[in-house]
Parts: structure tokens; C-alpha cells; sequence
């Protein structure tokens, strides 16, 4: 294995998480096919509890380690390091299973409490079932993610990457083969949703052996060579797990207060899209798996940008602040929401543009749920932009500020959710948008909030990023132009699958070009250099020669 620079950790972690989305969305198509909008729903209801009880029980450790061990690393601690990764392996163990255990004693009462009263669709029988069976991936998944931050901290980023791969691809093939094969041996959606929740179990516990056997097989670049300092024998166990809650706890809140806002949808859409905006359940259940599972999947794209570059920036930053490299820290937060913003900003807009021939190759043509999506696609950007600005704040150990911002994103989003929906319904513009813009809004007051605290108390220049911005957005204007006068020429809503297909890859290519055409000199060179374009040039010309 070799250690990874702060744009090389970013450019693998986000080629490995991005093609690791696309297998994700390429399984869809089968899967949406197999299971359909209700068994989508049931499917969803699972996964945002089991993402709650995953925060509770490894998001924060992990990325605590990740954090730890770069300090360490930064103060010549090596002993102390590997002491971390010890004692953090033990605690998620024992935490994960106790997780594990409430999270199947309580699916009945999770599952009353999303349905309420409400009939016609899923039922509390159901989400019971699929609640407990994914309860099993937390026996596996902290393990594994204890792993992934360990290398990471050690700026190891390719092998945690690709086991993101592995754990995909074996998830994936249980889902499609084992859903598809159930469904035919009992004629039950439900059942065939309960084994595609199990293949989050398996994708884990391969991935898990995978890393075991990376570290296993290079355990020698992690023995400490060095003679123990003084400095690090004092440093008792008691202290490590101290830095371990103190550095875990935000990393928990910010997924815990992530997936509180899904949490408040999934207690809160269907109901009041029934019982107040008179749609039907069936409606109401396909606005909400288009929110939590199929319009989720598809905006993954985005999102994978942002957690490409946390996983590099996270060790990066923590190293450079450890060292008070104030420069330092400047030029990655800089280069982190450039090279966010250039990717994620057109691919949003693009995205926006397709998203009926984009819904009509994963899902088929369903009118409402693609219309859902051509608006909450802008979630992913936000949530992209969110997920990079409160690592750089914890990164920096602003903890407070942290705090203060997810209580105050919480509370917005309870306090214009319900408002929201119904002034949207009356509007007759879809009560789904007032329950988007609430999530958009409630995001973007934790990004602001962390912004304009980096410029104004900690004197952090944000001149670079907020030039790109401007440049990049006017950039993707332009894009988007181009798009829309294509589309007088070569209509972009089409039906049938292959006619979609053949659109999207045309829009995709014009766009694609007119946008790099646009940036390459003034962003694209700067942002991300032309080390990359450069080496393919030699190999053309040797090629030529």
C-alpha cells in the first residue's frame, strides 16, 4: 500500500465512491423492476432507520479514529496511534451489538410510529420484518469502519476505496439475484425487500475481509520503528477514549441530525399528503420513495464528489492544523469547495434538465415521481456542500459552532415542513417542493452559518471559492442554455428506454463539452491541474511515434 496526497486521496477516494454510486444506480433498473414503487418504499422505511442506528453506532467512531490518528501521526505518536485502532476495534464491537439488539427488540414500535394509522400500503407487519433483517449489517459494518479509518488516518485512501467496491458489488448481487429469486419462490414483495436488506450484511462482511487481509498482509508499515517517547507513555487509555467521544460525538450528531431530517419525512410526508393535500396512498407512497430511495440513488453522483473529498481531507486538514499551518488549512478548504463546486454544480443542473429521460431509463416513465426528482436533485448538491463544510469545522475542532448550527438546521426544518407543503399544494406547484425547500433551506443555515464563522472569527480567506463559484455557476448558466436550445432541435423527453438512453448520452456529451470548453483554462487547470491530461498526451505521442 502507498500513503496518498492530500489530491491524489481525493481524486481516488471519489473515482472509487463514484463508480461505487454508478453501480448502485445500474442495479436499480432491475431492482425497481422486481420489487416496484410500494416494495421501494418498504425498502426505504428500512434503510433510514438502519442508517439512524449505523450513525449512532460507527459514523462518529470511525471518522474519530481517522481524526486521531492523523494527530498523532503529526506529533511522532506512533505507539499511541496503533493503541487508538486497538482500543477503538474493542469499543464498536461491543456498542455495535448493543445497537444491534435494540434496533430488533423496538422495529415494532418504530414501524407504528411511521405508519400510524394509515392503510392501503405497507404494513407494520412488513416494516417490522425488513427493519430486523438489516438489524444484522450493524453486527458487521462498524468493524469495517473502524478499518476504513484507520488507513485513512494513515493517508492509506486506495485500499479503504476499494473495499467501498467490494462491498458494493457483492451488496448489489444479493440484492438483484437474491430479491429476484425470492420473489419468485414465495410471490412476496416483502419478502424479496427482507433478502435485498440482507445484502448490506454480506457486501460488509467481504469488504471487512478484504481490509483485514490488506492490514494483515502490510502489518509491517504499521509497526511503530521508532523508540516509544516519553510524551506518549502518558498518555493513559482513559485519555484516548476521551479524544475518541469528544472528536465522535459531533461526527454522530451531524448524520444523526442528516438522517433526522429523512426521519421527519418519513413520520411526516405520507401523512400530510393524505390527510391534507388529498392525495391518495399510493401517490403519497411514491413522493416518499422517490425522496428516500429512488430520487436518493439517483443523486448519489453528487454526493459521492463530497464524500471523495472528506475522506481526504479529513487527515489532511486535522495534520495541518495539528501543525498550525494556517496556510495550509486556507488552501485545502479553498481547494475542496472549488473542486466540489466544479463538478457537482453543472452535473446538478444537467441532472435537473434529464430528469424525465434520466427516471424513464432506471424506473420507466411515472410522471409524478420524475417530477419530484427534477427538484430534489438540488438536495444533493446542498447535502454535498454540507457534508464538506462540517468536516473542515471539525477538522479545526469548532465543535460549538457545530452544535449550534445542527440544532438550529433541525429546528428550521420542523418549523417549515408542515407550513411549506401545504402553502406549496395551494400554490398547485406539488406540496412535495414545500417539503424539498425545507430540507434545502434547513441545510444551507448550517453551511452559512459555518461560512461566514471560518471568514469573520477565524479570519479563513474564502476569495478563491467564492470567484470559482461565481465563475462556475455562470459557466453551467451557460450550459444549461445550450441544453435548452438543443432541446428545440432534438427533444429530451422521449419514451421507451433506449430512446432515453441515446438522449441522455447526446446531452451528456454536448454539455459535458461546452462546460470544460468553458472552464478549462481559467478553472479547470488551476482547481485541478493538468498532471493527469498531460501524462495522457505523452502516452498519445508515444503511442504515435
Amino acid at each position: 500500500m502507498k500513503k496518498n496526497s492530500f489530491k491524489q486521496g481525493a481524486m481516488v477516494a471519489t473515482l472509487a465512491i463514484v463508480f461505487t454510486k454508478v453501480i448502485g444506480l445500474l442495479y436499480v433498473i432491475p431492482f425497481y423492476n422486481i420489487i416496484g414503487e410500494k416494495g421501494g418504499a418498504l425498502y426505504g422505511y428500512a434503510y433510514t432507520i438502519y442508517s439512524t442506528f449505523l450513525s449512532i453506532s460507527t459514523v462518529g467512531i470511525p471518522l474519530a479514529i481517522s481524526k486521531l490518528v492523523s494527530e498523532y501521526n503529526a506529533l511522532g505518536y506512533y505507539h499511541a496511534r496503533e493503541r487508538v485502532y486497538k482500543q477503538g476495534k474493542r469499543a464498536i464491537t461491543a456498542f455495535a451489538f448493543i445497537v444491534f439488539v435494540l434496533l430488533f427488540i423496538f422495529a415494532k414500535p418504530i414501524a407504528k410510529l411511521i405508519l400510524g394509522d394509515i392503510e392501503g400500503g405497507n404494513t407494520i407487519e412488513d416494516i417490522t420484518y425488513v427493519i430486523r433483517v438489516i438489524a444484522t449489517a450493524l453486527l458487521v459494518i462498524p468493524s469495517l469502519s473502524i478499518s476504513r479509518g484507520y488507513l485513512q488516518g494513515n493517508k492509506y485512501i486506495t485500499s479503504p476505496s476499494i473495499s467501498q467496491v467490494v462491498e458494493q458489488l457483492f451488496r448489489v448481487i444479493v440484492v438483484v439475484v437474491g430479491s429476484y429469486v425470492m420473489l419468485k419462490l414465495t410471490n412476496s414483495v416483502t419478502h424479496a425487500v427482507a433478502v435485498a436488506c440482507f445484502g448490506a450484511t454480506i457486501g460488509g462482511l467481504v469488504a471487512y475481509l478484504y481490509l483485514r487481509l490488506k492490514i494483515k498482509k502490510n502489518k509491517d508499515d504499521f509497526i511503530p520503528t521508532s523508540i516509544e517517547k516519553e510524551e506518549e507513555k502518558n498518555i493513559r487509555t482513559r485519555d484516548i477514549w476521551i479524544k475518541i467521544f469528544k472528536y465522535a460525538f459531533p461526527f454522530v450528531m451531524i448524520d444523526v441530525v442528516g438522517n433526522a431530517c429523512m426521519i421527519i419525512n418519513m413520520f411526516t410526508v405520507v401523512k400530510i399528503l393524505v390527510n391534507n393535500c388529498n392525495y391518495s396512498v399510493m401517490d403519497a407512497e411514491t413522493v416518499m420513495s422517490s425522496l428516500t430511495t429512488w430520487g436518493s440513488k439517483l443523486c448519489m453522483i453528487v454526493s459521492a464528489i463530497a464524500t471523495g473529498l472528506v475522506v481526504s481531507l479529513l487527515p489532511n486538514i486535522t495534520d495541518s492544523y495539528v501543525r498550525n499551518d494556517k496556510k495550509t488549512v486556507t488552501k485545502y478548504i479553498n481547494n475542496s469547495f472549488e473542486m466540489l463546486l466544479y463538478l457537482a454544480i453543472p452535473m446538478t443542473l444537467g441532472l435537473s434538465f434529464l430528469a424525465k429521460p434520466v427516471w424513464e431509463i432506471f424506473y420507466g416513465n411515472h410522471g409524478l415521481a420524475a417530477d419530484v426528482f427534477t427538484i430534489f436533485v438540488f438536495n444533493g448538491l446542498t447535502s454535498s456542500l454540507y457534508t464538506v463544510t462540517l468536516t473542515i469545522m471539525q477538522s479545526i475542532d469548532k465543535y460549538k459552532v457545530v452544535f449550534i448550527s445542527l440544532f438550529i438546521e433541525v429546528l428550521t426544518k420542523l418549523v417549515l415542513q408542515y407550513p411549506l407543503m401545504i402553502l406549496a399544494y395551494k400554490l398547485n406547484i406539488g406540496a412535495y417542493i414545500g417539503n424539498i425547500t425545507a430540507t434545502i433551506t434547513a441545510t444551507m443555515s448550517t453551511v452559512i452559518i459555518s461560512l461566514l464563522y471560518m471568514k469573520i472569527k477565524m479570519k479563513i480567506s474564502l476569495k478563491d471559492s467564492f470567484i470559482s463559484t461565481i465563475k462556475i455557476t455562470l459557466a453551467s448558466i451557460v450550459m444549461y442554455a445550450c441544453l435548452m436550445l438543443l432541446n428545440e432541435f432534438i427533444p429530451s423527453t422521449v419514451d421507451g428506454r433506449f430512446k432515453a438512453i441515446i438522449i441522455v448520452i447526446i446531452y451528456a456529451v454536448v454539455g459535458g463539452f461546452i462546460y470544460f470548453l468553458l472552464t478549462y483554462k481559467t478553472l479547470f487547470k488551476r482547481i485541478f491541474g493538468t498532471e493527469a491530461i498531460d501524462k495522457i498526451k505523452r502516452k498519445f505521442k508515444k503511442s504515435n511515434s
